[in-house]
């Protein structure tokens, strides 16, 4: 594909778009394809070890027909192929409705679709705001829903379907935790950390936003911390030199911003990298001109001194806010990553493999990282527990899910009849 024009996802820099965005979404493509053709029902036979012509079910795995996709503004190519792809593969049509933030890139794939020889009608693209989604959810002849975004959304979208009985896959936001004990890696975990909430500007739903750091690590990860980010670049996402561009929207930035101003009340300390360092490599908030003036830019902040109480660690922010919160146990720091409604992601920084075997099975999170961050292959499972969702896409558990099981009884014999 093309390079999309800046409108189509203005927050979304050149960079990322090449290593996550496209290619995520190639993946997928070529994954469903490939498993699609080994899928198999299921046979059962009903009779003795000895009956050979004994009756028998067997399982079908059939389509379920017209479904819909609700995407969300960012990662909005991938965002799209992980609901097209593995309902295209499994035998269904599609209509999606991208966000209205972030339109132009669905229509492309779209178009791509009908050149390598997809039938027209098979998979189509609606635009629009809130009600053309909420049309999607209600309507009797869409079969299933899956939908990328806010928890708040997430249950309008379920209540809809649940008119219908439709099925519905909902992937939902999270304050994911990032704990690093006392025996990790350093500058890993440093740059997982980075990773987890500076990248895509922080507009990443399993972000590692609360970062649990030991307290015989904290001056040392906080030190690093600070020093590598205030190297960053900020400036125009089209340039590939920028590490950290623009939030998707005036609102969205006025909303982060927010955050930020109501942790400071509430007594946590506030670190904005811009104001940490002599410079913050590229532009300065109030230094940037021409085409980035009135930009909206907001830079990596830190927050330290927050307690789990407090909005900044309960909330999910969807910005470039980290939150370092300090521990001395294991048991402490699980029972505190746990208690949140939500549950998409977590990570684990240890050089312990027992404990990092036993916290990620404690972690009450649909995916879990050993020593990574924010990495998801396509090969397997994406989905949240609690408040962050229900069902999965991705893996052979996704495609299963873009279809209905048909048992088919064969009986071969006679009725065994109570009535004479």
């Amino acid at each position: 594909m093309a390079s999309p024009p800046p409108s189509s996802n203005a927050d979304f820099y050149c960079k990322e778009t090449m290593v996550v965005d496209i290619k995520s979404a190639s993946d997928c493509l070529r994954y469903m394809a490939g498993v699609s053709r080994g899928l198999t029902g299921q046979h059962v036979h009903l009779s003795g070890p000895g009956d050979a012509g004994g009756s028998f079910c067997y399982v079908r795995r059939e389509p379920l027909g017209v479904t819909a996709g609700i995407g969300a503004w960012n990662y909005p190519l991938q965002g799209c192929v992980w609901k097209a792809a593995p309902a295209l593969a499994m035998g269904n049509g599609m209509v999606f409705k991208p966000s209205e933030e972030t339109p132009l890139t669905a229509l492309a794939f779209a178009e791509v679709l009908i050149e390598a020889g997809v039938p027209p009608g098979v998979f189509n693209v609606v635009l629009g705001e809130g009600d053309v989604g909420a049309a999607l959810c209600s309507h009797r002849d869409v079969h299933k829903v899956s939908f990328t975004g806010s928890a708040a959304t997430g249950r309008k979208v379920a209540e809809a379907a649940g008119l219908n009985l439709k099925k519905v896959t909902l992937e939902m936001g999270g304050k994911s935790p990032l704990i690093v004990f006392e025996d990790a890696d350093l500058e890993n975990a440093v740059s997982a950390a980075m990773i987890g909430n500076w990248y895509s500007c922080g507009e990443v739903c399993s972000n590692g936003t609360r970062v649990f750091v030991h307290k015989k690590m904290k001056e040392q990860f906080l030190e690093s911390l600070l020093a590598r980010t205030s190297m960053l670049r900020i400036g125009d996402p089209l340039d590939m030199e920028t590490h950290i561009g623009p939030l998707v929207s005036a609102a969205h930035r006025d909303k982060v911003t927010g955050f930020v101003e109501r942790a400071a009340s509430d007594g946590a300390e506030v670190v904005s990298c811009d104001n940490h360092a002599e410079y913050l490599r590229g532009i300065k908030s109030s230094e940037r001109k021409g085409h980035l003036a009135g930009g909206f830019f907001v830079s990596p902040t830190i927050i330290t001194g927050a307690s789990d109480d407090m909005e900044i660690a309960k909330e999910e922010v969807f910005g470039p806010v980290m939150t370092i919160l300090e521990f001395e146990s294991t048991d402490e720091v699980i029972s505190r990553a746990n208690a949140t409604p939500y549950g998409l992601a977590a990570g684990i920084f240890t050089n312990d493999l027992r404990r990092a075997h036993r916290a990620s099975a404690a972690l009450d999170a649909g995916t879990v990282w050993v020593n990574n961050y924010n990495l998801t292959p396509v090969e397997v499972p994406w989905g949240g527990f609690k408040a962050s969702g229900i069902g999965f896409e991705n893996g052979p558990e996704a495609m299963m899910q873009w279809t209905r099981p048909k048992t088919v009884y064969i009986e071969m014999g006679d009725v065994d009849s109570p009535y004479n």
